[in-house]
């Protein structure tokens, strides 16, 4: 007989294979962007609040403070309200705090593009807060000591002398304000992580604060209970938008800045490992 089956050459027959389907590419977001996302998301709502606390309290701390400094006898409307005044400094270091607290939690932000920059505003808060720990609370706890002593010539003169601090101490630390608020400002402005509109207010805004300032060192204005009052709106404003805005709606960081800090964080990892 015949051998009718199909030969293949000493191969074993051959079988069909069913066409395979190409399975869509989908790329997927890295999981180290959005870790980074929602980190810039929680740094926004935190400077947002410290912000807010330290216009809080500066005004908290004045509006206790100033009636007692006012009196035509400082020693005795302290002696009488000296809770009062200790309460009063307290707050007013709790303003100094927070504004160092703003430039420590922006620096790891704003040093990718302004290094030096960036230092220099924590610097300046920095400084800033050492100033005010001298003149408002040394100076406002040593009012409180000099109070309780016996009422002579030479206290009431010392007395002077303290208030004279504060008020010094004050336009100093509006001087160091301004500065590291036009240095915020512009990398602001330059970083565009917030809408430019608060960048410009900044810059128009400190430089009037330290204009006020200076006036009032050079005894031309009021910065306190006078006509300078006006140049403290602008920066104030700054302040207290931002803040909003901060919690509202956070900073914008493009995709662009996050490609910069996930490249740089790959580039240091063989020297860390």
């Amino acid at each position: 007989m015949i051998d009718t089956k199909p030969t293949t050459n000493g191969h074993g027959p051959t079988t069909s294979q069913a066409p395979v389907e190409a399975v869509p590419f989908k790329r997927s977001t890295p999981a180290p962007v959005k870790r980074r996302t929602d980190t810039n998301r929680g740094t926004a709502v935190l400077v947002g609040v410290l912000f807010l606390l330290s216009t809080a309290t500066f005004i908290v701390s004045n509006v206790l403070i100033t009636p007692l400094l006012g009196a035509n006898n400082v020693l005795a409307a302290v002696a009488n309200h000296s809770q009062t005044m200790i309460a009063a400094t307290l707050i007013g270091l709790i303003e100094g705090v927070a504004t160092v607290g703003i430039a420590l939690v922006l620096y790891p932000i704003l040093k990718w593009q302004h290094p030096a920059l960036a230092l220099g505003y924590a610097g300046m808060r920095i400084a800033e807060l050492a100033i005010a720990a001298v003149g408002f609370g040394l100076g406002g706890l040593l009012l409180v000591t000099l109070s309780g002593a016996a009422a002579n010539a030479a206290n009431s003169e010392l007395g002077t002398v303290l208030v004279g601090l504060r008020h010094w101490t004050l336009m100093l630390v509006y001087v160091y304000t301004a500065i590291g608020g036009v240095m915020l400002s512009y990398m602001l402005l330059k970083t565009r992580i917030v809408p430019r509109g608060f960048s410009v207010l900044g810059l128009v805004g400190y430089p009037v604060l330290f204009l006020a300032a200076v006036l009032d060192m050079l005894g031309i204005v009021d910065t306190v209970n006078g006509v300078g009052l006006v140049g403290l709106v602008p920066g104030g404003l700054f302040e207290f938008l931002l803040p909003i805005w901060l919690i509202a709606r956070g900073l914008n960081v493009t995709a662009h800045q996050l490609a910069v800090v996930s490249k740089s964080k790959t580039e240091l990892s063989p020297l860390t490992s």
